[in-house]
């Protein structure tokens, strides 16, 4: 049963909500409490209620899933049978209960329900319990009540914080902010029940907001704490609407007037493309874990060995320890090793002295990291993660030696973000014991993880990968082994993309400020000297081929050539001749970066050498050359196999390339906000310009990023079809697709 009810003999009814594994307000679980609570207030025997939860929650809120079934069937369908009026329905309920009830606060109290907790008289939660409402971060409000009775028991910058921002509070916090009566020091149902004995019913409905919080309204808190919110998502609609809920509260409005406008506000938010796009994510991250073909149990990771102690390598060693995992972190030479060791130190004591890390802990994490440089010291490591400069011969090298010097089940993973990992594990006696684990810069810091299938990955190898990124707390997709996997292959035609453009007439300030306007974190301008100008410019001298185009690089070459032959790498390039920290493109100087007038100089030369006379060009033109072929090249990693679904290409780049969340990512961009038929349209526009152009131009590199894939083609004939709620199209037509395509890729026949 959802929710169970027993009597104790003091007279007190417990409700406990059971509904693993977070107990969650499904439609059972509802319709389960109004069945159940109203037995206990018509028991004569019953004296007062407490309600709680089984396990380790309280509550984690409404079933995530059903917000699709709610769009599915439509707003006027929804009017007629509105499954969060059922939860408000419960939540008058217990609100009018003639029987004092309390809230035992077991765990976390979350969402809907902290609004359970607050429709109770009073709450009593556990010393490690929390409470709070994230729905802000799906793109909603707090439905079901949660606006209206927080205002009436907490301060208004609290509610702000936990509804505008969505920070949860500590058990003890939210007692100091009058959201929690006590803070229960034995067990919390026996001082729940404790409690409800010895106090009347108390509804927070029947309560006044305070003169305190009325009086911030009127004096303008609520627009600070709107711009607040803003400024931190700017594309994010649902701080609009949770402030006129809380200008409700405050105002001459009555309890129920108020939540006539929260109903409003999140029916129109729920029904948003936004909020769409954040429950796709949600629900995005529980889907990536299951991967299709991987059904073993993982292997067990107590210790972990990490080779080499660079920025790469030391960030990930933090990863492990700060889950209480030993490493064993070595180099090829004492300084470097040294210097690795340092930085490491230097970033946990510079977290001691802001007090976020104690020095218990401090001296716990330094105590987990064995620094060393001798393999030998892997002899009892259950996996090995290289983190060694991208070059193919030192990588197989060191894949060599972690072999002689490690136990046989031990995994053996790379962090190349480009190179060939096949080629790296065909070294081995057993490459079935490697894969790809491409952890992002700085690694401690940046949640995703690609884990790279291999052609010869075992499925334990594979489940371990996985388990390993789940343990450390990383967004965790599993890709193929293609040529820059799955981020990096789509982003190469972004930047290709963004230099044509300032070739042709686009300013940089201009092209940055389309890509920041559009949601990005930076520019393609600013991305290119944060991660360095070289690096591509390295590679293809040391294949011999300035000209070289591959899936993870195109031209034009010749600017950025020119800054790399300079030593002008972007911000870790610093020119003290003129006070600069950083200069590439831009001139960095502290947070502060203007574009170099000698690169400006030089574009002109470039521009006079090819032949190109600059043109106006469009805000609009540069988002759909910048981000269409990357979304098309999406498309060709689904259609080729090296990726399960379309939502862990969205997951990548949320979580490593600062694409926009109330986008949703790539993919759910182009089936949701664009459609397939315009990107395939503009596509061929786009493809038919640059075929004149390096037709006509022998300056110009061809590029084949414009084709249209074929799944996109297949996608584009079937808009418009309806799918079932939680389905993508582009799922349900790849499913179809892969039936009568071969791919490359591992994913192609799963």
């Amino acid at each position: 049963m959802p929710a169970t009810i027993n009597v104790r003999p003091d007279g007190v009814g417990v409700l406990t909500m059971d509904s693993p594994p977070v107990n969650s307000l499904g439609t059972e679980l509802v319709t389960s409490m109004k069945q159940e609570f109203p037995k206990l207030v018509q028991d004569p025997k019953v004296k007062a209620i407490v309600i709680t939860g089984k396990g380790p929650m309280f509550c984690g809120g409404a079933e995530i899933t059903e917000f699709a079934i709610m769009v599915a069937i439509g707003p006027e369908k929804m009017k007629e049978n509105n499954p969060v009026a059922a939860l408000s329905e419960m939540m008058d309920m217990i609100d009018a209960s003639p029987k004092t009830t309390v809230a035992a606060i077991n765990g976390p109290a979350l969402g809907g329900g902290c609004e359970v907790s607050l429709a109770c008289h009073y709450r009593v939660a556990d010393g490690k319990a929390s409470v709070g409402f994230p729905e802000v971060n799906l793109g909603l409000l707090p439905g079901a009540q949660g606006t209206q009775r927080l205002p009436r028991v907490a301060p208004l910058p609290t509610a702000m914080q936990m509804i505008l921002q969505g920070k949860p509070l500590k058990a003890d916090a939210a007692r100091k902010n009058g959201i929690i009566d006590a803070v229960a020091k034995k067990d919390v149902i026996e001082e729940a029940a404790e409690w409800a004995l010895s106090h009347p019913p108390a509804p927070i409905s029947k309560r006044e907001v305070h003169k305190t919080n009325r009086f911030m309204v009127a004096a303008g808190g609520l627009e600070q704490g709107l711009n607040t919110a803003v400024n931190a998502a700017p594309l994010m609609i649902a701080p609009r609407a949770i402030i006129k809920c809380f200008e409700a509260a405050c105002s001459n409005k009555s309890f129920r007037e108020g939540l006539q406008v929260e109903m409003e506000q999140f029916t129109n938010l729920v029904f948003s493309v936004e909020s769409a796009a954040l429950r796709h994510l949600f629900l995005s991250e529980r889907l990536a874990q299951k991967v299709p073909g991987i059904d073993e149990k993982p292997a067990p990771l107590k210790k972990i060995g990490i080779l080499g102690a660079g920025l790469m390598g030391g960030g990930i060693a933090m990863c492990f320890i700060q889950k209480g995992v030993p490493v064993v972190l070595k180099d090829a030479k004492q300084e470097w090793l040294d210097a690795g060791v340092k930085k490491i130190e230097s970033m946990w004591a510079g977290q001691a002295k802001k007090g976020r890390l104690s020095k218990e802990k401090f001296k716990e994490y330094m105590g987990l990291l064995k620094p060393s440089l001798d393999y030998a010291d892997f002899k009892d490591v259950d996996m090995v993660i290289e983190a060694v400069p991208e070059i193919m011969d030192l990588k197989k090298e060191v894949f060599l030696d972690i072999e002689k010097n490690t136990k046989p089940d031990c995994l053996i993973c790379t962090n190349t973000s480009g190179l060939n990992i096949d080629d790296i594990a065909a070294v081995l006696k057993d490459p079935s014991r490697v894969m790809g684990t491409h952890f992002f810069s700085p690694a401690n810091v940046m949640q995703l993880l690609e884990n790279v299938r291999t052609a010869k990955s075992s499925v334990k190898t594979l489940a371990t990968g996985m388990a390993m990124g789940k343990l450390i707390n990383k967004k965790c997709v599993m890709v193929g082994n293609c040529d820059g996997f799955v981020g990096n292959r789509m982003i190469a035609p972004y930047a290709g993309e963004a230099k044509m453009l300032w070739e042709e007439g686009g300013t940089v300030e201009q092209i940055d400020k389309a890509a920041t306007a559009f949601g990005m974190a930076m520019g393609p301008m600013a991305l290119g000297d944060l991660v360095g100008q070289e690096l591509f410019w390295k590679q293809r001298k040391a294949a011999g081929d300035m000209n070289k185009q591959t899936k993870t690089y195109f031209g034009p070459y010749e600017l950025t050539d020119w800054l790399c032959e300079l030593g002008r790498f972007g911000m870790k390039t610093p020119d003290p001749s003129i006070k600069a920290n950083g200069r590439g493109i831009f001139i960095h100087r502290g947070r502060d970066k203007t574009v170099d007038p000698e690169v400006v100089a030089k574009l002109d030369e470039v521009r006079k050498a090819k032949g190109v006379t600059p043109r106006p060009v469009s805000d609009e033109e540069i988002v759909e050359r910048l981000f269409y072929p990357l979304i098309n090249e999406g498309f060709k990693i689904l259609e080729e196999g090296f990726v399960a679904r379309s939502s862990d290409i969205d997951l990548a780049y949320i979580y490593g390339y600062g694409f926009p969340p109330s986008k949703g990512g790539p993919m759910f961009f182009a089936e949701n906000y664009v459609g397939f038929q315009k990107i395939l349209e503009r596509l061929k526009v786009y493809d038919a310009q640059a075929k004149e152009r390096y037709t006509k131009n022998s300056a110009y590199l061809p590029i084949d990023y414009f084709v249209p894939s074929k799944l996109l083609e297949a996608c584009a004939a079937k808009q418009g079809t309806k799918v079932f709620p939680g389905q993508t199209l582009i799922d349900v037509v790849l499913k179809d697709f892969r039936k009568s395509h071969d791919g490359a890729g591992p994913f192609s026949k799963l």
